[in-house]
This record gives C-alpha cells, structure tokens and sequence, in this order.
C-alpha cells in the first residue's frame, strides 16, 4: 500500500495546489521514514524520489523534518558491497551492483536539498558523501562533480579544509588507466567523468588561489600540477570550456 502511495504523492506534489499541502503535512514524513527503513530496495528508492520531488516542489513539508530523513538518505549512499554479485556472461564475469539505482536516487535527492535546503544542512556529513560519490560508478561521478562545483561557492571554508582528500581523490580516478580490452562505451564514459574532474579542479583551483598556495595545501598543489602535466589536453578543454561558460 505504501508503494502506490508514495508512487501518487510524487506527482501530487508537483501538480496539487498549496492548500492539499496542510493534508499532506501529518502524512508524509512518517510514511518517508518508514519506508527508507524497509528492507524492500525498490521500497526504499521510491521513498527517495517521493523525497526528492517533495524538496522540488513541497520543501515547506520536509524541511522541519531533515534532522529525521537527511541521515535516511546519506545512509542510502554508502556502497553496500552485499549488494554487488558476480555473473557469467559467456566466458566471462560481470559485476551487477543491485544497490546502484538506490544510490543515485540519494545522491539525486541530496542534490534537490542542495537546492531549496542548503542552509539546514550539517555540512560536514553532506560533503562527506558528495566526496565519497566522486569513487563510485560513472553516472554518480558526474553528478557529484557538479555538487562539489557548487559546493567551492556554497561551504567555501569546508572545500578549502578537503583540498588535500579531494586531491587525492581526484587523482586516484584521473590516475585510472582502462584495460586494452575495454569497449567504446567504458572508454567514452572514462573520458566523460575525467572532464568532469578536471572541471571541478579547475574551478576549485581557481576559486581559492591564496588557500592553494598555502603550506596546508601542499597536496593540492602536487596534485594540480600532476594534472596539468599528465592531463594536460583534459585539464586544458576543461579550461577553455569553463572560459566559455563564464562569457
């Protein structure tokens, strides 16, 4: 019953006018919580997107609340390696990740809080997940590059703290070399998450040049001048691209 409802409440929210929204209130936040605590994955994914479209469209419903359902959904980014099983394709072995589509609804809703929310948010423990993304699957880094790209003007202090954990994780996946068997797709998507890095660094470098030019930053600097060297053509489009953006 919760599904269907959750499944209703998500297009209720963008479609019913303000005043549904004082029967909405005594309802949703107990049904959120409930279901992102079922064991039920498909479950636990539409409680997010039903979480998601509420921050969109009804934020005024959630917000009271995000002490309660903010740490549902961080938990929901966490990769769950119980979740990953191993299958054969042919002579070959494939790796499914069964917890993946919940991970990028977390990380989609923690990007609509980083919207209509920001400002009730513990940002220590948000910033430590949208760090922690930049490891995971293809979709999900792309996503939190463009969160840490907001997040160099919106916790510019917490951003200048990391600059030695976002180095390192930054080169950890430009460091990545793709196995001579790897297919078009492996090698578009490589391509399309390391210029996403880059423009990330190139925004961060720019936006603290006194921080990154400090003894603490020592780490930042080795690892921004690895970049311009190793990945001169990337860090370079990612460059002339940002230039265009800001004309």
């Amino acid at each position: 019953m919760l599904t269907y409802i959750s499944q209703a409440l998500r297009y209720t929210f963008s479609d019913t006018d303000p005043s549904y929204d004082v029967y909405l209130q005594p309802s949703i936040v107990p049904m959120l919580t409930t279901m992102l605590n079922e064991e039920d994955l498909n479950n636990r994914r539409l409680a997010l997107t039903t979480f998601n479209s509420a921050a969109h469209n009804k934020p005024d419903l959630i917000l009271p609340h995000l002490d309660t359902l903010l740490p549902l959904a961080l938990k929901e980014t966490i990769i769950n390696t119980d979740l990953i099983r191993e299958v054969s394709m042919g002579p070959f072995k494939h790796k499914v990740d069964d917890g993946l589509e919940l991970r990028k609804s977390a990380y989609e809703t923690l990007y609509a809080l980083m919207e209509t929310a920001f400002s009730r948010i513990p940002i220590s423990a948000f910033y430590e997940r949208v760090q922690a993304g930049v490891a995971d699957e293809h979709e999900i880094k792309i996503l939190c590059c463009l969160m840490l790209t907001k997040l160099a003007a919106l916790a510019p202090e917490e951003t200048v703290r990391r600059l030695e954990s976002l180095a390192t994780a930054f080169r950890a996946v430009l460091a990545f070399k793709p196995k001579d068997t790897a297919v078009k797709q492996e090698l578009e998507k490589l391509g399309e998450h390391n210029k996403a890095i880059a423009k990330v660094s190139v925004v961060i470098n720019k936006t603290f040049p006194a921080e990154t030019t400090a003894e603490h930053a020592r780490v930042w600097n080795d690892y921004w001048e690895w970049a311009k060297k190793e990945m001169a053509t990337i860090v370079k489009s990612a460059e002339e691209e940002l230039k265009e953006k800001d004309h």
